[in-house]
């Protein structure tokens, strides 16, 4: 049986999210950064495997947003990084701060 208290709601274990568009921006991390602390998920991974381009300012924002989830016993992942999307993540030496899959 399900518990129909708010008190005892069962958390889902992670929740995927996407950016719009081909180009991931400061302004859809933010969107994203939004959504991903409305959620209740225990892991929350951002899908990139649509993306052709990044900023850095997107990927600062995504550093933030993780930082933010840790706190509340959460955590962040990346998935789909390829092309100059990658190629930003990876001249920024961001391995070490945000975790693929």
């Amino acid at each position: 049986m399900l518990a129909r208290n708010p008190q005892y709601q069962v958390r889902h274990a992670q929740v995927r999210l996407s950016p719009r568009g081909s180009v991931f921006s400061h302004a859809e991390a933010c969107r994203l950064f939004a959504l991903a602390v409305a959620q209740a998920a225990k892991q929350v991974l951002i899908d990139l495997q649509l993306v052709e381009d990044a900023t850095t300012s997107a990927f600062a924002q995504m550093i933030l947003l993780r930082r933010s989830l840790l706190r509340t016993g959460r955590d962040l992942c990346l998935t789909g990084l390829h092309d100059r999307t990658a190629g930003v993540f990876e001249v920024n030496r961001l391995g070490a701060v945000l975790p693929t899959a």
